[in-house]
């Protein structure tokens, strides 16, 4: 090979590893920011009567498991019998580099938060939030109680404040509190129509920072639900969506699959482990606008 046919070859090859680097570079901006293999666990045990039955959170998880599912790597149900095995899988997802999601049907098991608030610092719970993660939380005031042992045993309202490092009235008690739906509210979440009841709403009054209200689905007042609350410092996620009685919930497994596809997918920018065509087409139409 002569000279100048060597460095033409060189030359050429430069160029390729240039073009490379250069749509790895790209690849990276455009999608770095893109959370992937995110994991969502639902925990199905014991719940508070008049809140839920068996066979409405049964169906709930199940929707979302259907519309929401192609965004996850790994789905998982834990029930009162499962709590070990929870809290493992609670511990493999904190701490590695993924966005992934814990729904609770308004109860918080032990394993997640040391029931009588015997662990006010450093639970699993409050590690789950620290390392960017989220909550979703229907039905009953997050944090209050849990009814594994088959009976109610309370955290009371200390429960959020201390995995929230917030003040005790961050939730409270205001039942028949009539929700109208926010702007947000009929785009993310149009199955939440323009209004309904919530019970246990998230006072705005009592948010200080590094938290604050990332977005607002219903309102009245200073008093909100549902709403999302992000820690800027930490990345987490709580969602506080339809805490409420049974009958004021409305349709939670349609108003969670719309939040996680809608909200969460263009907010977090998860990435679909399925073929995109799997998700809703509430998303769709979002996303065509």
């Amino acid at each position: 090979m002569t000279k100048s046919t060597y460095d033409t070859v060189e030359s050429g090859r430069g160029r390729d590893r240039m073009q490379k680097l250069l749509m790895a570079v790209i690849f990276v901006f455009a999608f770095g920011t893109m959370a992937i293999a995110s994991d969502i666990a639902f925990y199905v045990g014991a719940f508070q009567p008049g809140s839920y039955d068996q066979r409405t959170m049964t169906n709930d998880v199940e929707k979302i498991i259907k519309d929401a599912g192609a965004l996850f790597n790994d789905i998982q149900k834990f029930d009162d019998k499962e709590l070990d095995a929870f809290g493992r899988w609670a511990d493999r997802n904190t701490g590695d580099g993924d966005f992934d999601i814990i729904w609770l049907n308004g109860q918080i098991p032990s394993t997640l938060y040391p029931t009588f608030n015997k662990k006010p610092d450093g639970s699993r719970a409050e590690k789950w939030l620290d390392d960017g993660n989220m909550f979703i939380n229907v039905a009953d005031w997050f944090a209050w109680a849990t009814h594994e042992n088959g009976e109610k045993e309370r955290n009371m309202d200390a429960g959020a404040a201390n995995i929230l490092d917030l003040p005790e009235n961050i939730i409270v008690g205001q039942d028949s509190t009539l929700m109208k739906a926010t702007a947000a509210g009929k785009k993310f979440i149009p199955s939440l129509g323009n209004q309904y009841i919530s019970n246990r709403p998230v006072n705005l009054r009592a948010l200080a920072a590094p938290w604050e209200a990332a977005e607002i689905f219903a309102e009245k007042g200073n008093l909100v639900d549902p709403v999302v609350l992000h820690n800027t410092k930490t990345d987490g996620y709580l969602a506080i969506i339809s805490q409420s009685k049974l009958e004021n919930m409305g349709d939670r497994g349609a108003v969670c699959s719309e939040f996680i596809n809608n909200w969460v997918v263009d907010e977090v920018r998860l990435l679909p482990v399925e073929p995109a065509g799997k998700l809703t087409t509430t998303w769709g139409s979002i996303k065509g606008e």
